[in-house]
């Protein structure tokens, strides 16, 4: 009988935007700022104390560009060029494809900026930057407190 492998490989990963799989990605990169700050005291070398800040996620991904495929704004990733003001918020999540575990779910967060790249002889890709609001990672998700709060979040009646 196989084991599963104790780490995940990129290849075991799969990612969803707004709740469809996402089948364009090559890779995935976010980093999670917990906004740790030092509190040094008055003509101190030495920090006191460490406070936690404000909490930012944001991230990166690279993908290919399917023909017909309408880009970003066919996923609903990014409005039409009228409506540029309206840019919409996104869900990404990444998932374990062998246990189903959420390694990171992002409710709401927004696509910053776009980078295209079509060499003469290679693969057109699309790469995003995206900013988000609340990084859930898997044993967020399992606390009550988070599930109302996702709940808050991804229930119109509340966006007021």
């Amino acid at each position: 009988m196989a084991s599963l492998p104790v780490v995940i490989t990129g290849s075991h990963i799969i990612l969803y935007i707004n709740n469809q799989l996402y089948k364009e990605v090559e890779n995935v990169t976010f980093t999670v700022d917990y906004g740790e700050e030092e509190i040094f005291g008055i003509d101190s070398v030495y920090a006191q104390e460490i406070a936690g800040g404000k909490i930012t996620v944001s991230g990166s991904v690279n993908s290919l560009r399917l023909k017909l495929s309408g880009g970003l704004q066919a996923k609903n990733m990014r409005p039409l060029f009228t409506d540029v003001s309206a840019a919409p918020y996104i869900s990404i999540r990444i998932q374990d494809r062998a246990t189903q575990e959420d390694i990171i779910f992002i409710p709401n967060c927004k696509v910053s900026n776009e980078s295209h790249t079509a060499p003469n002889r290679g693969v057109y890709r699309v790469s995003f930057n995206f900013k988000g609001m609340i990084p859930l990672f898997a044993l967020d998700r399992t606390n009550s407190q988070s599930s109302f709060l996702l709940f808050y979040l991804s229930n119109p009646a509340f966006n007021l």
